[in-house]
């Protein structure tokens, strides 16, 4: 069309350039927007293990190791729905030496609102079954970052084993990480994910010696490792492709 000697496009034109560009940007909007939540929960991760590893070192140095700490063990029968105490006593122990010196962080008792202390109603495993333990046996801390920590404590003696090195030979108990406290999915190896507390330090599950979880369990546990150190969620991407000693993504 040429108006005024100048060329223009046509109404026709312009709608179908629009349209290209509609579908072209519903095609890669949902692929940039995961990728960049996904660099999110990475960083959130990574930033809850340094919280973590920081606040082990300085527990140790002032207090000794966790098998002095007087965990009780979550598996010698003696909790039920209606004795919750001592797993409450493990939070309080985790808050008062693990976290002594982390400010503006509590302790959610049962008998407390439990949003208000970061517990969501319901957590799930990968596969969208319901993690019944994670709210039936946990007490929980929150800290400031919006996250929320998860408190379960497995044997007291650290005597746990689920792996070849000297860390995954000596388990106290987990801490679970809620990257966003209670807002979905509430889901393992989505926004929630576990680390082992160990005579030794704290890990995250997963690792490559670790022989109880890895990264092609379909659960959601043996996560955790892999976002950390190797930055992505792809096993989300493309399930059971991924190893340590393979490929590191989906590309």
């Amino acid at each position: 069309m040429r108006m005024f000697g100048k060329y223009a496009f046509t109404l026709a034109e312009v709608l179908i350039t629009l349209g290209i560009i509609g579908i072209v940007a519903a095609m890669t909007l949902p692929s940039i927007i995961q990728k960049q939540q996904d660099k999110i929960t990475v960083t959130k991760l990574k930033k809850m293990y340094s919280v973590l590893s920081q606040a082990y070192l300085f527990a140790v140095g002032e207090y000794g190791t966790p098998d002095t700490w007087g965990f009780g063990n979550r598996d010698t029968g003696a909790e039920d729905d209606e004795d919750t105490d001592y797993v409450a006593g493990n939070a309080s122990i985790v808050k008062n030496i693990l976290f002594k010196q982390v400010k503006n962080i509590h302790i959610c008792d049962k008998a407390m609102d439990k949003t208000s202390c970061g517990l969501a109603d319901r957590y799930y495993y990968e596969g969208g079954s319901e993690a019944t333990e994670l709210f039936s046996k946990v007490s929980s801390l929150s800290i400031v970052d919006g996250s929320s920590i998860l408190v379960l404590i497995n044997n007291g003696t650290c005597a746990d084993i689920r792996g070849t090195d000297k860390y995954l030979k000596n388990i106290c108990g987990w801490i679970f990480v809620d990257i966003n406290n209670v807002k979905p999915p509430n889901t393992l190896g989505r926004d929630l994910f576990g680390f082992y507390i160990t005579k030794y330090g704290i890990i995250p599950e997963g690792t490559a010696n670790e022989t109880m979880y890895n990264i092609n369990t379909t659960i959601g546990h043996g996560k955790t490792a892999w976002v950390i150190f190797n930055e992505n969620l792809d096993y989300l991407k493309c399930p059971g492709q991924l190893s340590w000693n393979g490929k590191k993504t989906c590309n």
